[in-house]
């Protein structure tokens, strides 16, 4: 898809004179992203663009309740929050040279999504970065997502300016393997059975199917996701605390267990190839996620499957509602990325 945007109300004559604005061969996008008649919506955390450019200006218009960071070169420059349809102008260094940018959606958009309208600069555009050949998926909840991270307390609400998605330990292990990535978490959600119950019938098992999850209800017709468009080589799933945690009834284990094999299968059939590592951790008030997972893979393992792994991780939920902070975020990441490196084959940056 081409498109063209313009930010100033001149048109393309004026943009011309005083920058240049984007299309879509300028950009590379990560995470989940519905593009329509120029315009981009997401919901998932994390979900990035990436641009190489030589500006003193850089304007974004962004419409959605959300906070995003701007990074040059890999270290963060900026960070803002957009409540309405913004359009945002953020000075950096002109050194007279291209510089790779990345806007990043750091907050959880649960319900509904945002809109993406373009970015322009006052220099010009390169070429877009490549792609990486390097593909990583996440599939999991609000640990996934980096709800609450920037907690102190299990109090330090509200969850909107403390959950960061750049902290999670998902996105700082695909950057740190300079991977391309999605981050499909969703907090609250399970796979079978959300957390106390709440909205029923629509748990990750439904959701992982569309395009913007926050959304689904907002469309007659949400769009679906097409599995052909991107196709990983690891996918870490760290599903279920959801299931088993908050108020009971918990999910049927029996469920469980089905629903998640059906999920690796029409993994492994989109993406043929593809290794799995399966993430547990300890739940309450009964910890029946990890002997649950531990389970599944030793069904799998027994049925044959060599595409996986299984790994039980302990974190210090000291953050907002007993979510794991930075720091153990950053402790996560480090278990998880021997592991990730050996399935992907991935030895070195």
């Amino acid at each position: 898809m081409n498109f063209v945007r313009i930010f100033l109300l001149l048109g393309a004559l004026v943009a011309y004179s005083f920058g240049a604005s984007s299309s879509m061969e300028n950009l590379l996008f990560n995470g989940r992203w519905a593009h329509d008649n120029g315009v981009s919506r997401a919901s998932a955390p994390a979900a990035s663009i990436t641009f190489n450019a030589k500006a003193s200006k850089i304007t974004f218009t962004v419409e959605g309740h959300s906070r995003w960071r701007l990074d040059r070169d890999g270290k963060q420059i900026e960070q803002f929050k957009v409540d309405s349809k913004e359009e945002r102008v953020i000075k950096v260094e002109d050194d007279g040279s291209f510089h790779k940018y990345r806007f990043i959606k750091i907050s959880e958009s649960g319900v509904p999504e945002i809109k993406f309208y373009g970015i322009s600069v006052d220099g010009e555009f390169g070429e877009a970065p490549k792609p990486s050949s390097r593909r990583i998926e996440f599939i999991g909840d609000s640990f996934t997502a980096g709800y609450g991270c920037e907690g102190s307390s299990a109090e330090d609400a509200p969850e909107f300016d403390k959950t960061n998605a750049s902290k999670s330990y998902a996105y700082l292990l695909a950057s740190g393997f300079n991977a391309d990535y999605q981050v499909n978490a969703y907090s609250g959600r399970g796979l079978v059975r959300n957390y106390d119950n709440m909205v029923p019938e629509w748990t990750y098992e439904r959701l992982y199917d569309y395009t913007v999850m926050g959304s689904v209800t907002s469309y007659p017709k949400p769009e679906r996701w097409d599995l052909e468009k991107f196709h990983p080589q690891v996918i870490v799933v760290f599903e279920g605390i959801n299931d088993f945690q908050g108020n009971p009834p918990y999910a049927d284990k029996g469920k469980f267990k089905k629903a998640y094999a059906n999920l690796l299968d029409k993994l492994r059939k989109a993406h043929p190839g593809v290794k799995f590592l399966l993430v547990s951790t300890k739940v309450w008030p009964n910890d029946d996620l990890a002997p649950t997972i531990k389970s599944i893979y030793d069904a799998q393992v027994a049925a044959g499957h060599k595409d996986l792994e299984y790994k039980h991780v302990l974190t210090s939920n000291v953050g907002l509602h007993g979510h794991p902070d930075t720091h153990s975020q950053e402790e996560l990441a480090n278990t998880l990325r021997p592991i990730i490196a050996r399935l992907g084959r991935w030895l070195s940056r």
